[in-house]
């Protein structure tokens, strides 16, 4: 009987704690996509995910003499996250921000992430998981 009522406690709560599970990861999903993005609204809104590239190399090289945007679209080859997007360039310059002299090539690759918003393209650093804050975006239908 004991073991009886054991199973039926534990057939009981999966379901709860599967439930449990499941908010806690839309809560924190929610938060962190929103908190991220206004965070990234604070840093600049640009008009194109280009323009937005080119403010964020002009804050972290020194001396630029050109700068060419390489590729700006959807992260994802099929581009099913359009609201997803990887801007590359060279940069040719004297230097880095951190003053660390340009290679040999004459310029530095760069590249980096921009998220679509309603009021236009926000700068989303790699570090700051910018595809699952598109996840986010995609999952709460936030623009």
């Amino acid at each position: 009987m004991r073991r009886r009522r054991k199973l039926l406690l534990g057939l009981a709560l999966t379901p709860l704690m599967a439930a449990l599970i499941v908010a806690v990861f839309l809560t924190f999903t929610w938060g962190y996509t929103t908190g991220r993005l206004e965070l990234a609204k604070r840093e600049g809104i640009y008009p194109t995910a280009e323009e937005g590239m080119r403010v964020h190399i002009a804050r972290h090289w020194r001396g630029i003499e050109r700068v060419e945007i390489e590729y700006a679209g959807p992260n994802e080859k099929d581009g099913s996250d359009p609201h997803v997007w990887f801007v590359m360039a060279k940069v040719w310059a004297a230097r880095r921000g951190d003053l660390t002299p340009v290679g040999g090539r004459g310029y530095d690759s760069a590249g980096s992430f921009f998220l679509r918003v309603q009021e236009g393209w926000v700068h989303v650093s790699e570090g700051s998981f910018p595809e699952f804050v598109g996840f986010g975006m995609k999952l709460f239908d936030i623009d």
